[in-house]
């Protein structure tokens, strides 16, 4: 695999809200999804994690097995994955959630475990070397973590979504020390928590994916990290795991839902108030376990891959921009997948994945190619997007490249805000112009 120029790529937030911005080029943009041929060891991995562990700029992986310790993955900024040769815990473990957790500016990890095991939290040294903090969090069965600041005191805490027990709110104190709440959050069997502000009211709520037939649950944040069932009752399948975004481009954060037992897959609208109604598509009939979402075609929506199990390929689904999603015909492989993470994995600006696999079968990597787009070279990186959003690029201070690539973008350096390689008056004018309160 050829050696890119490592971009940093551009998170543009308000693409995420702009249906108006999607739509006359979808038709004229094609991807597809490659296997990379790299088969990434030999357990059942059950969840992965991306991010960048080893502070080189490009994203690693953190992979949780069942049965076998839990491995660490160096990307080499191609997409080519080398085992760092840690064997971090010896516990069943289910899900892994990145974060800083320590506030030390390096990604640490929470892993949720089984069999009655204690969760765990792992310190990173910021070289990518993680470290037992001794903390032995719970008893349960966590198939679920998520991370973010749920008492708004500017550290991460942890909601864990667990089976046969109730579900429970850690907080952190700030150095990576985490205490539960004493919160007992529901009776179910608990899959899948996902966060986001989902109400509009500056904190950070939880939608919870159930199976066993019980009902989806929504629960609301006071701000201070106490939380309440919102009474909402969604759908009565067996989900496995739920993800939230704006994928109908109204601004606020909807969820999508990956259903287990052959049921199809659903899509849930927020009103923008945390009030969820069915959106009424069905989504395929697989067994599928994973969910993610993130612009798969450049076009400026959220876009989905699902991971099936069962021995049925993986697929995606694409976004029109109103949240409405199509099979993109793309069947990706044929293990028993678990999970499912989208990032840049080769620097070439879109979003490539890495797929855990159960039953002995080895982890994949998916490249991604994108064709019909030009790249934005913008200050904080590049990104690859169609031509009608082209004008977003520039009031970002950016340059649209018709048909470009990452590779053609100039090196920017700290300072360079309208990135014409030279740090100036010029630079300072934009500067100054934007001095002030942010709206």
């Amino acid at each position: 695999m050829p050696k890119h120029r490592t971009p940093a790529v551009l998170f543009i937030p308000v693409l995420l809200a702009g249906a108006a911005c999607a739509g006359s080029a979808t038709a004229q943009v094609t991807f597809e999804f490659t296997d990379s041929g790299q088969a990434l060891g030999n357990g059942s991995s059950i969840t992965v994690a991306l991010g960048d562990l080893d502070g080189d700029g490009d994203l690693d992986a953190m992979v949780g097995n069942f049965g076998q310790a839990n491995t660490v993955w160096t990307n080499d900024g191609s997409g080519t994955f080398t085992d760092s040769g840690q064997a971090l815990g010896s516990s069943d473990s289910i899900s892994v959630a990145l974060g800083d957790l320590d506030g030390d500016g390096d990604l640490d990890a929470m892993v949720g475990n089984s069999s009655g095991q204690p969760n765990t939290v792992w310190r990173n040294d910021g070289t990518g070397t993680f470290t037992d903090s001794g903390q032995a969090l719970g008893n349960g069965i966590s198939y679920s973590v998520a991370l973010g600041d749920l008492d708004g005191d500017g550290d991460l805490d942890a909601m864990v979504g667990n089976i046969f027990q109730p579900n429970t709110v850690w907080r952190n104190d700030g150095t990576g020390t985490f205490t539960n709440s004493g919160q007992a959050l529901g009776n179910g069997i608990s899959y899948s928590v996902a966060l986001g502000d989902l109400d509009g009211d500056g904190d950070l709520d939880a939608r919870v994916a159930n199976t066993n037939n019980q009902p989806n649950t929504v629960w609301t944040n006071d701000g201070s990290g106490t939380f309440t069932d919102s009474g909402q009752a969604l759908g009565n399948g067996a989900s496995n795991s739920v993800t939230l975004g704006d994928l109908d481009g109204d601004g606020d954060l909807d969820a999508m839902v990956a259903n287990w037992d052959s049921q199809p897959n659903t899509v849930w609208t927020n009103n923008g108030s945390g009030s969820f109604p069915y959106s009424g598509q069905a989504l395929g009939n697989s067994s599928s376990v994973s969910v993610a979402l993130g612009d798969l075609d450049g076009d400026g929506d959220l876009d989905a891959m699902v991971g099936n199990s069962s021995g049925q390929p993986n697929t995606v689904w694409r976004n029109d921009g109103t949240g409405t999603f199509t099979d993109s015909g793309q069947a990706l492989g044929n293990s028993r997948s678990e999970s499912v993470a989208l990032g840049d994995l080769d620097g070439d600006g879109d979003l490539d994945a890495m797929v855990g696999n159960d039953y002995n079968q080895p982890n994949t990597v998916w490249t991604n190619t994108v064709t019909g787009t030009g790249v934005c070279c913008a200050p904080s990186g590049c990104m690859l997007m169609t031509e009608n959003l082209s004008g977003l690029c520039e009031g970002l201070g950016g340059v649209y490249l018709p048909n470009g690539s990452c590779d053609d973008c100039p090196a920017t350096c700290p300072g360079d805000i309208n990135g014409d390689g030279i740090v100036n008056g010029a630079d300072l004018s934009l500067l100054l112009g934007a001095w002030g309160i942010c709206p």
